[in-house]
């Protein structure tokens, strides 16, 4: 008697713990299709390491994907000349980030249309900074840049480009 009472005991606990097996299949999200960006933003070193105290020079490239003209803006970037701010994010190995000693202030206002650069369909401008006067770069190391966009210039972050000051 008392083994067909665990018996039954044991086939009941069983059958609770069945699931249905039914498949739940998720709504179907469509993906959106992939946007080409306009104007991509690329950063490279002219070379791989500096010595401590040399200019660290960078190319600030900007490329139009498209087949038509793209104008951006120039303010809060090397495309202002000289008068470029702390647009960059310069991080050491450690990932500590490394401070802008520049004193060009970041722009806000508004833009006007001196303040624009076209690129023709499929063009490329490109352009040679220092980094070393603008940002703290006073220690031997591995550091990595990146370009941070900005709601005045409408550019894209770049991927990050890596140098060594030896």
């Amino acid at each position: 008697m008392r083994t067909t009472i665990l018996t039954i005991c044991f086939c009941s606990i069983l059958l609770s713990c069945q699931n249905d097996n039914q498949v739940v299949t998720a709504p179907k999200t469509e993906i959106p299709p992939q946007r080409t960006i306009p104007l991509n933003i690329s950063l490279n070193m002219t070379q791989p390491s500096y010595q401590l105290g040399d200019p660290i020079t960078l190319r600030f490239v900007i490329k139009n994907n498209t087949s038509e003209i793209v104008s951006f803006c120039k303010l809060n970037s090397p495309a202002n000349g000289q008068n470029w701010n702390n647009c960059f994010q310069i991080k050491d190995k450690k990932g500590n980030i490394i401070p802008f000693v520049g004193k060009i202030p970041t722009y806000s206002g508004a833009v006007e249309d001196s303040d624009l650069i076209s690129i023709e369909g499929n063009g490329v401008q490109l352009y040679t900074i220092d980094l070393r006067p603008r940002y703290a770069l006073d220690q031997p190391g591995t550091y990595s840049i990146r370009f941070i966009g900005d709601q005045v210039n409408l550019l894209s972050n770049s991927l990050p480009a890596r140098f060594t000051i030896k």
